[in-house]
């Protein structure tokens, strides 16, 4: 029984899903769905390692997924543990996930058998969560995400607070900062006078030692997306739209390398430059879509209007 993708309600804050999510619905649109595949190699007692006369193993299909991948040597009854970077122990393997190369620190003893298991993609997941996360940086600030933060106490002869990580963004906006003092529920936020951003980090708060240590402000304002899940449901296929924007351009440039290319003559082949046609058209969805769903400043946003008067350090 099919379900929808984005659980209910259709309008919400966040959609709260985590990534994988989003790197299934794009694999299922390029049709790349993991294929998993078991392989044995017998050692020889010289190959596994790279040397003069030696070249590390190879997988028959690349590239491997990320966090599919096992070795393990079935004479010795060893699992060995999979890295990516360094120089592996005796009990690592050396993986390059793109190209299938296995790279032991000895050469396995020779007869041994080796066995390997892993899921043989066309992406990585990887690869397709750094497309998905440029879509999601994509967004802002024409789309963005409105932020209560409480999470700033009041600091004796601290004057210049550090804000929040969503409002580090250059594109992002404070609508105001109110304090509590003391820093309990019973107490109501008072709207703070006088505070200014000097940076992109920084706010300066010159009257913050008439406020006690206990006291705590709340900044609300406008900025990105942190996280996929952050999004509200109705922006669910954007990232996923630019994503195949970006990732089938990069495909077909790697197929117009093979000298092996499908002849367009035969069943199943490409015209040249189709690829990067799909992924024009998934561009403009994007584009169109962001433009409908544009809410600059986002809801609630008001000018500032203050004057030197009501703010002035006494």
């Amino acid at each position: 029984m099919p379900t929808s993708q984005v659980p209910a309600p259709v309008a919400s804050d966040t959609t709260g899903l985590p990534d994988s999510q989003w790197i299934a619905a794009v694999r299922k649109d390029l049709e790349d769905h993991p294929e998993y595949t078991l392989e044995s190699w017998t050692s020889d007692g010289v190959n596994g390692v790279v040397g003069p006369a030696a070249n590390p193993l190879k997988t028959t299909k690349r590239p491997i997924n990320d966090g599919s991948l096992s070795v393990r040597d079935n004479t010795a009854g060893t699992n060995f543990t999979i890295i990516t970077s360094g120089t592996p122990s005796s009990t690592q393997v050396l993986a390059n996930l793109n190209t299938g190369e296995l790279t032991f620190l000895t050469a396995p003893a020779a007869a041994h058998a080796i066995q390997i298991s892993y899921q043989a993609v066309k992406w990585r997941d990887q690869k397709i969560l750094d497309a998905l996360d440029a879509g999601l940086r994509a967004l802002f600030p024409r789309v963005g995400k409105v932020y209560t933060d409480t999470s700033i106490n009041i600091q004796v002869n601290v004057w210049d607070y550090t804000m929040p990580l969503w409002c580090q963004d250059p594109r992002s906006r404070i609508y105001d900062i109110s304090i509590r003092d003391p820093g309990i529920l019973v107490e109501p936020y008072r709207q703070l006078p006088g505070w200014r951003r000097i940076n992109n980090t920084t706010v300066r708060i010159p009257l913050s030692q008439r406020y006690s240590p206990v006291a705590n402000l709340m900044v609300v304002g406008w900025g990105p997306f942190l996280t996929l899940g952050d999004m509200e449901p109705q922006l669910y296929d954007l990232p996923i739209w630019y994503a195949l924007s970006v990732l089938l351009p990069k495909k077909e440039s790697f197929r117009l390398r093979q000298d092996t290319a499908v002849p367009l003559t035969q069943e199943g082949g490409q015209q040249p430059t189709l690829l990067t046609q799909t992924g024009e058209y998934y561009a403009q969805r994007f584009e169109r879509e962001l433009e409908r769903l544009s809410k600059v400043m986002g809801p609630g946003w008001n000018l500032r209007v203050t004057t030197v008067y009501k703010y002035a350090i006494r």
